[in-house]
């Protein structure tokens, strides 16, 4: 019962939408009716700027790194569990019941659970994120190839095949939640991080 209760509570952390949240208190405004609409860090960037985007950014990855610590402080260690653990808080984030089951695409949330899991490897992924984001302009492209890359330092540094797989599961996530981005990046039409969106003042 204890299993079951701590993973819905990984659950409900994930959903917490720090996107949405940031939004409404200093902006108030809905980021959903903004840029491409999702609540993650690259759309907070270009709705509210680099602190409010930073801001954002440190709550998704820290519910992701924090939800992993609460199991451990609830004396549940097994990798298999954890594995769990980790994608119901990307599930959270991704179908936020708090959002009527609508999300973000848990790309910063993906980052603390590995960071939960192996810091090195999170701290690699995230240098690449970075570099090609800046390189590229596209956070899109930067996301799917920082958690490519992810996948295979999990498998470098021997981590658990219970962890590994996670990976695995999270990069397809990634894809999946990514394929209009991807699409557009095809077309030439994605948008640049850099793409400053103008908030509308209600009259």
């Amino acid at each position: 019962m204890k299993v079951i209760l701590a993973l819905v509570l990984a659950y409900l952390v994930g959903s917490i939408p720090f996107g949405y949240i940031m939004g409404k208190l200093f902006k108030h405004i809905d980021i959903r009716e903004y840029g491409s609409g999702n609540i993650g860090t690259a759309n907070a960037f270009r709705v509210f700027g680099p602190p409010l985007a930073l801001l954002v950014l440190l709550g998704d990855v820290g519910k992701g790194l924090g939800a992993i610590y609460l199991m451990r402080l609830l004396n549940i260690n097994h990798p298999s569990i954890l594995a769990v653990a980790g994608l119901a808080v990307i599930i959270g984030h991704d179908w936020s019941i708090f959002l009527g089951f609508k999300g973000g695409k848990g790309v910063a949330a993906t980052f603390g659970v590995i960071a939960a899991f192996n810091l090195p490897v999170a701290i690699l992924g995230g240098a690449i994120w970075l570099v090609l984001t800046l390189l590229t302009k596209y956070a899109s492209l930067a996301s799917i190839s920082s958690l490519t890359t992810m996948l295979i330092f999990m498998i470098l540094f021997k981590q658990p095949r219970e962890y590994v797989i996670l990976s695995i599961i999270l990069l397809l996530l990634t894809v999946i939640r990514h394929r209009e981005n991807l699409r557009r990046l095809r077309l030439g039409e994605e948008r640049k991080i850099s793409d400053k969106i103008e908030i509308k003042k209600k009259e």
